[in-house]
């Protein structure tokens, strides 16, 4: 029996070995294959990345992606296309941008979108470029543009804006040190929910993250970030039964995204209980819209309707504070900068030209530096320098001298785009406002470069209300309040999504 169970060992352990060898030689021929004879083999970028897309994810989890591709495009050239992933070319050229995301024959959305992660299926998730314009003619239009936000919101704006005001005033009187990364955080929150359901949920007023709603999505971001680049993962644990449900948010928890969610299906519920009732809103939120919205002459299903009623605070709460925050970070670090933006609030001010607080349409027409400031800091902390990929149609595409094979996933990436050293020479990492103001062409040319909403048929539909956030209060701030760095903070990026972390500072009021 001794010798039996010697051998039984000696059996296991060799099956053991061939397994091994097996998986190990499988992986090498599949490594080979990707490096010298895929489709993508002539285009430079990292061995480990033509191999393995798993090693994209790991960048992603480390938070290190933006760093990454800026030090490929370093290394390969800004003007050519460089495989960052088996399957996926990434454009690090301001000259790509339209060529990718305007041709209709690349308007399917790459797997990334469509992991769950963000929860039910939405507009900013749907793969089909067909099925999303459907959505897009539903959900849409001109209820959520510039003119009808001055016209139906901004005075609820206004609202938030001086209630923020207060709570600053009130950090000034007792000097106490505030995180103000965080607020303008919760500012943007307040103004989502406020947006899609008319009442806000109450950050500002109660000084915290309602629900651990911003916690709670930025502690998913690597998971999103390494669920959207694995795609061994992607297509084949998270689809497994039950995987999904033990790994994503749940109706049934009491905070973050899943508490959100449970949340949507009681507003909706509650607004359908009031229509059928005969009680109409007096001027319609987006919870409205997605009620009133028809798609073919159908009603949304209730899965739609939950899904983007929760899209604006998702997609919109947190990266619209970042780029607040990155904003701030920038004025308060730049002291030149600073006050010559206030003196321009100053003179605009003395001439009459502002109300208290800013309208929208006076901060565009009369403080044209501090637009170029708000513009320069989202060049260079985009809230969202994710991977949004495109895939090439069956008939290829040709980028010059470049033709890409049909199924090739095909991406830029704001960070690194928006910093081309030629494009934005002579110093394309530095916060310098002037450089909007050289040239109205100029301006046009680095506005048409710009990827911080996305671009073409699936821009980012928040875009304008983020916008209004970004024109308003920004103003106010540095208008009324001195802000004095305690720590500087970081600005970081995990799976694709930007935010601010410990951005402190001292708050005193100006005269």
């Amino acid at each position: 029996m001794l010798i039996a169970s010697v051998f039984s060992g000696l059996s296991l352990s060799s099956l053991s070995v061939e397994i091994g060898l097996a998986i190990l030689s499988i992986i090498v021929v599949r490594c080979v294959y990707r490096i010298y004879w895929h489709p993508l083999a002539k285009f430079p970028g990292p061995a480990y990345a033509a191999c393995f897309s798993l090693s994209s994810a790991i960048i992603s989890v480390l938070k290190k992606e933006p760093q990454w591709i800026k030090y490929l495009a370093e290394k390969y050239g800004h003007d050519t296309p460089i495989r960052i992933q088996p399957n996926m070319l990434l454009f690090p050229q301001p000259s790509a941008l339209k060529e990718i995301y305007w041709d209709p024959k690349c308007n399917t959305k790459s797997g990334l979108y469509g992991t769950g992660v963000l929860g039910p299926p939405h507009l900013f998730t749907t793969l089909s470029g067909d099925e999303h314009r459907e959505l897009r003619k539903a959900l849409g239009g001109p209820a959520w543009t510039i003119g009808s936000l001055k016209n139906n919101w901004e005075e609820r704006f206004d609202y938030q804006v001086q209630l923020l005001v207060e709570k600053l005033n009130e950090k000034a009187r007792t000097k106490e040190s505030v995180v103000l990364s965080d607020k303008v955080a919760e500012f943007a929150a307040d103004i989502m929910t406020m947006v899609s359901f008319t009442d806000p949920f109450g950050f500002v007023k109660n000084g915290r993250d309602e629900r651990r709603i911003l916690t709670n999505w930025r502690e998913g971001l690597d998971f999103f970030g390494f669920v959207g680049r694995f795609k061994f993962f992607q297509t084949h644990i998270i689809t497994l039964p039950g995987i999904a449900a033990r790994l994503l948010p749940k109706i049934t928890d009491e905070t973050g995204m899943g508490w959100l969610m449970a949340e949507a299906n009681k507003q909706v519920s509650q607004r359908e209980s009031e229509m059928s009732k005969g009680k109409l809103q007096e001027k319609p939120d987006f919870l409205q819209h997605c009620l009133d919205a028809r798609m073919n002459g159908e009603p949304l299903s209730p899965l739609q309707k939950r899904a983007h009623v929760t899209l604006l605070i998702q997609a919109g709460a947190d990266t619209t504070g970042t780029a607040l925050g990155s904003t701030l970070r920038f004025l308060v670090m730049s002291p030149e900068i600073l006050k010559k933006a206030q003196k321009e609030i100053e003179a605009a001010d003395a001439a009459g030209l502002l109300s208290t607080p800013v309208k929208f349409e006076e901060v565009r027409q009369h403080l044209p530096y501090f637009v170029a400031c708000i513009k320069e800091g989202m060049r260079l902390n985009p809230p969202a320098t994710n991977l949004f990929a495109r895939v090439v149609g069956p008939e290829g595409k040709r980028f010059g001298e470049f033709f890409i094979p049909p199924g090739t996933e095909i991406t830029s990436q704001s960070y690194v785009v928006q910093r081309h050293p030629k494009f934005y020479a002579p110093d394309p990492d530095a916060f310098r406002p002037e450089r909007w103001l050289v040239s109205e062409k100029k301006a046009n040319e680095m506005d048409a470069a710009s990827f911080v909403f996305g671009m073409g048929p699936r821009v980012c539909i928040g875009k304008d209300i983020a916008l209004m956030e970004l024109y308003k209060l920004l103003p106010e701030l540095i208008r009324r309040f001195q802000f004095d760095l305690v720590k500087a903070g970081e600005y970081v990026v995990a799976g694709g999504v930007a935010y601010n972390k410990d951005f402190i500072v001292k708050v005193n009021t100006r005269s």
